[in-house]
């Protein structure tokens, strides 16, 4: 959104007040910290991402749907575009989709961090408005300032630049070096210096030339920039960085959008009736508006019961990117000051707007986005390599997403040894990862198989045991395994996966026993004897376990 609104009385510096504004738009950060790390304490980062992106992410998108499709007059100006785009975004959803290529995506998340600086430098020109600071120089510094720190938290951000590259990688292209990405990071903050070098010129010549400054939209700048390199940069947790800012961003957005819609409500505009209905100053329409907004994005959750249908899990698909790219695509132009009911809700003279032609700038402007999404859906999918992997983990170290995909990547090529340290490293960067943990545990479970086969029988201990440590079930898992193993006929690998199931099952006296009469099959008698032993004395009373002793020469 944008506003270059002059006040004929110079109205408050404020766009609620001042409470409302800090704990709403400007200081929302604070509370959101506290909030989600007290969150944290009972709640896993993935399920926190979800609901975020169910009710908050997907949820916030209604409000421009009503907009575009229950403003009639809105409608009729634009009824071009808001025919066309959700057919083509469709469309190019379900090609993309059956193809399994994620080109649609790295498009959406490029649009995504466009949208989240623009909403960002919308509210700074809102409130230099509401002081009458209409300087188009003072505009482009706004833009300046907020895209260089936005897209310089992306270029800094080893996690977020690995997503990038990952899906830059599946289609086709080769990710950066790291002494590369160090050449752009470097010159990236001679950028930053400069441009905020620029911006802080022109606030103290304002304030000496005794011209107006906004202290709330400088106020907003810190904090909105500090949030985002806070949750690109230093929150290692990618999922947890983004639910932070949705957040913030939701809120911001559903905010400005009720304040929008009431104004025009109460200053007599032609609106629809369920807009006039619906945006009054009134609590319960305020819980009303909510909960559209909840039940909206309460889709996902709804239809979790039909996502393992792949039928349904296209459906799904389509529509959440649909409708996010809707989103981005009509807030480009529902909310800026060009168009005529923006311009009489916030009071400026309106000037006429104009329909959709046949051939328009706007367009044009399709065609930059026709293309590459075009190239990209011709370039296709291809599978992300191990040597790939290597080289996004190198460029991207600190990256716990990275690490932790080199470590599968590493064992599922039957490198479970060389995962280990990849998949360590990504622990070491998000500890108390679920998903990583787990994967940990698989991997040292069959590096510790490996050092079995070897004889290195202590190494192998140690990395079974912490493997147990780390997932409950693998005894079992490999005592299933070993029975796997029977029916093939593979008596190594079933004496391999018995001895690490006696480790992670010590008072298991069958895992015991039978590993005994595996290895006296294989003429291994002074393990199988040990084995026997301890089998025996954990069932004294069985007579089959101690004769099995007394046959192998234990007893007397």
């Amino acid at each position: 959104m944008s506003s270059q609104a002059v006040g004929a009385n110079r109205p408050s510096p404020w766009i609620l007040g001042s409470v409302q504004d800090l704990g709403l738009l400007i200081l929302t950060p604070i509370l959101l910290l506290i909030a989600a790390f007290g969150l944290r304490q009972f709640v896993e980062s993935r399920t926190l991402q979800y609901g975020v992106i169910a009710f908050g992410s997907l949820g916030h998108n209604l409000p421009g749907m009503l907009r575009a499709y229950g403003d009639r007059a809105l409608f009729h100006r634009f009824r071009v575009r808001f025919v066309v785009a959700p057919l083509a975004f469709a469309g190019a959803s379900i090609a993309f989709a059956l193809q399994g290529s994620s080109g649609l995506a790295l498009i959406a998340y490029g649009w995504a961090i466009w949208h989240a600086l623009m909403q960002a430098y919308g509210f700074a020109r809102i409130y230099d408005a509401r002081l009458g600071i209409t300087s188009p120089y003072a505009a482009r510094l706004d833009l300046a300032l907020t895209l260089a720190w936005f897209l310089g938290g992306v270029v800094f951000s080893d996690a977020r630049l690995f997503r990038i590259q990952s899906l830059v990688v599946e289609l086709g292209g080769s990710p950066i070096s790291h002494d590369g990405l160090l050449l752009v990071r470097n010159f990236v903050l001679v950028v930053l210096a400069l441009v905020t070098a620029a911006y802080l010129w022109q606030q103290v010549a304002s304030w000496r030339a005794g011209r107006p400054i906004s202290w709330q939209k400088n106020l907003l700048h810190i904090s909105s920039i500090a949030f985002w390199w806070y949750v690109q940069v230093s929150v290692a947790d990618v999922l947890l960085g983004l639910v932070l800012f949705e957040v913030f961003h939701d809120v911001q957005y559903l905010t400005i959008v009720w304040v929008f819609n009431r104004k025009r409500v109460e200053s007599g505009q032609e609106v629809g009736a369920f807009t006039r209905f619906l945006f009054r100053r009134s609590w319960s329409m305020i819980g009303l508006y909510l909960g559209l907004v909840l039940a909206y994005g309460g889709i996902l959750p709804a239809t979790s019961g039909l996502q393992s249908s792949p039928v349904w899990q296209l459906i799904l698909l389509v529509f959440v990117q649909t409708s996010a790219l809707l989103h981005y695509y009509y807030d480009g132009f529902l909310w800026k000051i060009r168009e005529s009911s923006t311009q009489r809700a916030l009071g400026i003279e309106s000037r006429a707007g104009r329909g959709d032609g046949v051939v328009t700038w706007h367009g044009v402007k399709w065609l930059f986005l026709a293309v590459p999404t075009a190239g990209l859906l011709l370039l296709g999918v291809r599978p992300v390599s191990l040597e790939a992997a290597e080289a996004l983990a190198a460029s991207t170290p600190a990256s716990a997403e990275a690490q932790h995909k080199l470590g599968l990547q590493r064992f599922a090529a039957g490198r479970s040894g060389d995962a280990l340290p990849a998949l360590e490293r990504a622990l070491s960067i998000c500890p108390g990862d679920a998903l990583v943990e787990q994967d940990l545990a698989m991997a040292q479970l069959a590096a510790g198989r490996d050092l079995l086969r070897a004889g290195r029988l202590a190494e192998a201990e140690r990395l079974i045991l912490a493997a147990g440590r780390s997932r409950a079930g693998l005894g079992q898992f490999e005592v299933e395994a070993a029975r796997q193993c029977h029916q093939d006929g593979d008596r190594a690998a079933v004496i391999v996966h018995l001895q690490a199931a006696a480790l992670l099952l010590p008072g298991e006296a069958p895992v015991h026993l039978d590993l005994a009469l595996q290895l006296q099959a294989e003429g291994r008698l002074t393990e199988a004897l040990r084995h026997a032993r301890h089998g025996a004395a954990l069932v004294p009373h069985d007579a089959r376990a101690q004769a099995l002793v007394r046959e192998l020469g234990g007893g007397r």
